[in-house]
């Protein structure tokens, strides 16, 4: 559930399960495309991400349209304030909340997956079509020490 988020609009918004066996295909795409909503809503390109998810409620859940413009317009704000902090947990649990509100889409509404594809695929071109962060690591060790620098992930063992 998102933060600050209303417990009765999330029952508009996401129906229950009720132990059905959910197609992996679905899980994957809703998954994608929670991630790259989330994404879009850190950028400039935000109103667009926001029209597109709003477009497809609107096609396939009419009466939870509202609810999710409400939903991602303050998603944003908090993602953007933690985001200002450092704060990649709260990112994360927005990641997962979008992930389950566009499951519960697809779960519903099966035939929504060929317009989610098609907004995600347009959301990951947005997220990934702006400048690229640059990175410049400078480092010295003297004597016995040892420097380890990555612009990602590392795993250093030693013996």
């Amino acid at each position: 559930m998102p933060l600050g988020h209303d417990s009765k609009k999330t029952h508009e918004i996401i129906p229950r399960l009720q132990g059905e066996c959910v197609d992996p295909q679905i899980v994957a795409v809703a998954g994608a495309a929670g991630t790259a909503i989330v994404s879009a809503m850190a950028t400039d390109g935000w109103q667009r991400a926001r029209d597109g998810v709003v477009a497809l409620w609107q096609r396939f859940r009419p009466e939870s349209a509202e609810a999710i413009h409400e939903d991602f317009e303050e998603n944003r704000r908090v993602l953007v304030g933690a985001l200002q902090a450092g704060d990649e947990h709260t990112r994360a649990a927005l990641v997962a909340a979008w992930n389950g509100y566009l499951l519960g889409l697809l779960v519903a509404q099966p035939h929504a997956i060929d317009d989610l594809r098609q907004l995600n695929a347009v959301l990951e071109q947005q997220n990934t079509s702006g400048p690229r962060p640059s990175l410049n690591m400078t480092a010295h060790a003297s004597g016995n020490g040892q420097v380890f620098q990555a612009g990602r992930d590392q795993k250093i063992t030693q013996s």
